[in-house]
């Protein structure tokens, strides 16, 4: 009986997982930013609004694709080819002066655009 309950419930936590972690091309991530600010050249931190935004992974770009509001508004970020592993939901990104990093529903991201830096993290889920 103990057998039973420990492969039973090893087959469920493998489905489970496995169920969580596949991403697939075309999927669509809503997010929620948790952390928006900046630094300028002297050292002043700035916060920003939090916003909610929405990318779709592409396979025909290889890239994540982004909505058409609010920060990220209509930007493009290309998947690191070397690094990039959308099947597991882990993948580093490129856009023009910027870069980030998704894993497991989290996204971070950093910018340098004019001396200023931004750091921008965001809980994200796909549906």
């Amino acid at each position: 009986m103990i057998i039973k309950k420990l492969v039973f419930g090893s087959m469920f936590s493998m489905l489970l997982v496995s169920e969580m972690a596949v991403a697939a091309w075309g999927d669509v991530y809503y997010c929620q930013m948790t952390n928006s600010f900046g630094i300028t050249p002297e050292g002043e931190k700035k916060s920003y609004t939090l916003e909610k935004f929405q990318f779709k992974l592409d396979q025909t770009k290889n890239a994540m694709v982004f909505g058409s509001k609010g920060y990220f508004t209509n930007n493009v970020y290309g998947l690191d080819d070397e690094w990039s592993f959308p099947s597991l939901e882990m993948w580093f990104a490129n856009g023009e002066y910027s870069s980030a990093y998704f894993s497991q529903g989290k996204l971070s991201h950093t910018a340098n655009r004019l001396g200023n830096i931004s750091m921008k993290t965001a809980d994200c889920e796909k549906f």
